[in-house]
């Protein structure tokens, strides 16, 4: 398993009377500022993990959501999307194709536009893209699987897929036309974060252990970072907010509850530990230089810790009973956050979406 993408294992039942009761949509305009569930809903049979697995914001009126019936892989799995429009949510009609034959969650996602949104699925090597509906833009060969998906224009698109954990497909990118699977240092990349088409910054693995390498794109070429500050660790998830400002989330290779941040300011790379014991997991932006990171305790409970710009850590406990948050995006032009995972329900969990600040 790839722990970015799969932290989502089966949650115990015992713990259902102390968890959300939320199965209907909750209007966000109504909600209190801080964390809170704004949408749940079950896919499938009652005893499934439904969960989404990743979320992405094009705009402030425009939020996706995607993942999987069973995230457990106990039950056949089918690909689930849910949408936001500003004012309802509605669930997404995908591929047939993907629907009826991938039997894999929907694993990551990429919008550059409301109306230019690209994902992928797990397995089976599914690329789709919306420009108003879904289509398969392409499948690509191979029996691995696929961690990540980068789009910043209609012609230049990259889908990573990391070989980290279970097989992977490798690395593609496609130029508007053609889809060229790439070699060397990319090929072990599991996801990205661009800044530009000739800056992106990734984690991967570098053949000898998962996901124990960040590399950089130039406009040309993919290169490994070195240094002493990167060495012994199993990198999570990485944040580009500027040439100056990138970060990578981390836990130590032989213990993954003991988690890190790197920062890299242009030149050189420093290493944080965390205030709180728990394994790290996704970044994003707090919209005002600081950064939001999703972590996990030792009993399945989903933390969001936030790091100011003048470095204050604050945490916020998520939910009352085992709860996984996988996903976070930041509403374009405001502070207010998505998240996105699954929570216990019954005997199964249900797909669940977090809001954090005044929903516009």
């Amino acid at each position: 398993m790839n722990l970015r993408y799969r932290a989502v294992v089966s949650l115990s039942a015992a713990a259902t009377a102390a968890t959300l009761s939320l199965a209907l949509a909750v209007p966000a305009q109504a909600a209190t500022p801080g964390w809170r569930v704004v949408f749940g809903t079950h896919y499938g049979a009652s005893t499934t993990d439904s969960g989404y697995v990743t979320v992405v914001a094009p705009s402030k009126l425009d939020l996706w959501a995607f993942g999987g019936s069973d995230l457990s892989g106990a039950t056949p799995e089918v690909p689930v999307a849910e949408h936001w429009n500003g004012s309802a949510w509605t669930a997404g009609v995908l591929p047939a194709a993907v629907t009826s034959s991938a039997n894999s969650a929907i694993e990551a996602a990429s919008a550059v536009s409301p109306s230019n949104i690209w994902a992928v699925t797990q397995f089976h090597g599914y690329v789709m893209h919306w420009n108003g509906a879904w289509s398969v833009a392409t499948q690509l060969p191979g029996a691995g699987q696929l961690t990540g998906i980068t789009a910043i224009s209609s012609t230049n698109v990259w889908v990573f897929g990391s070989g980290g954990f279970t097989g992977g497909l490798g690395t593609w990118h496609y130029n508007g036309s053609t889809w060229t699977q790439q070699t060397g240092n990319a090929s072990g990349i599991a996801l990205a974060s661009a800044l530009s088409a000739s800056n992106i910054w990734a984690v991967g693995s570098d053949g000898s252990s998962p996901q124990d390498a960040i590399v950089h794109y130039n406009g040309t070429a993919w290169q490994p970072e070195q240094a002493t500050a990167l060495t012994g660790l199993q990198f999570q998830s990485v944040l580009a907010i500027s040439p100056t400002n990138v970060w990578v989330s981390a836990v130590k290779q032989t213990n993954n509850f003991v988690g890190f941040l790197l920062h890299f300011n242009g030149s050189q790379w420093s290493k944080f530990t965390l205030p709180w014991a728990g394994s790290t997991g996704v970044l994003t932006s707090d919209g005002q230089g600081g950064i939001w990171l999703t972590a996990e305790d030792s009993s399945n409970h989903s933390w969001v810790a936030h790091r100011s710009v003048a470095g204050t850590w604050t945490r916020t406990l998520i939910g009352s009973a085992p709860t996984h948050l996988l996903s976070l995006a930041l509403i374009p032009g405001t502070t207010s956050l998505w998240g996105a995972g699954s929570f216990i329900k019954g005997s199964g969990t249900d797909a669940g979406i977090w809001a954090h600040g005044a929903i516009p």
